[in-house]
């Protein structure tokens, strides 16, 4: 199997974002420099999770989220995100019926794996209704790996002087790496999708959850 670190993929961001499309079947490490390690096995793939680790994934039907400790062995068909140092016990959650916190600008998310203490990684789904954005521009202090489920949106990325827009599809997934200026924003349509914290804030209360701890906003 092969390994590759994100700036390998193709020529690199300029701010740290990469997009892997549907179909795409490739391994990506955390950066050198990440202060959390992480490995994210994008498509199909066989994984093997070693004791101390632990993984995130999803089933075939994009039903349930899984979070498991190592060792252990899951075929992924989609995602599946490999932490090293965290394990949390063996976990499951459904997908399916909906969100249960407020968030920025009518959207709204659910802690599909809260975190158990500050620091600790967690998995969202994020829901963002039409013509609405999730947030003004923004960054964050570590890695988000963010699976795209149902709609369609836009990713922004850049400074005012030099931005970029790409579309978020359905089994996209999108790499944001530390301090990357973004946000995502819809118009017809919905945009449900499914971000991992590698490093989060806890909290589980309406004002005080990962998804509102962790984001700076730029020019702010």
């Amino acid at each position: 199997m092969t390994v590759a670190r994100i700036e390998e993929l193709h020529p690199a961001d300029p701010f740290g974002v990469r997009y892997l499309g549907r179909g795409a079947a490739i391994v990506l490490e955390a950066r050198p420099e990440n202060l959390y390690f992480y490995t994210s096995y994008v498509g199909l793939h066989d994984v093997a999770v070693e004791r101390g680790d632990c993984v995130y994934w999803f089933d075939d039907d994009l039903d349930t989220a899984y979070l498991k400790q190592g060792p252990a062995q899951i075929t992924s068909k989609h995602l599946a995100t490999v932490v090293r140092g965290y394990t949390p016990e063996n976990r499951s959650t459904t997908m399916q019926q909906g969100t249960t916190l407020p968030y920025v600008n009518g959207c709204s998310t659910k802690q599909l794996f809260p975190p158990e203490r500050l620091g600790d990684p967690t998995l969202q789904l994020l829901y963002m209704p039409p013509h609405t954005t999730e947030q003004i521009h923004h960054i964050h202090s570590t890695v988000r790996v963010v699976y795209i489920l149902r709609g369609r949106g836009t990713s922004v990325v850049g400074t005012p002087q030099h931005s970029s827009r790409h579309e978020l599809v359905p089994g996209m997934v999108c790499v944001l790496e530390p301090m990357c200026p973004h946000h995502f924003e819809t118009s017809n349509e919905p945009l449900v999708c499914i971000p991992l914290h590698v490093f989060s804030s806890s909290g589980s209360s309406e004002l005080d959850h990962p998804m509102f701890r962790g984001t700076h906003l730029v020019g702010r």
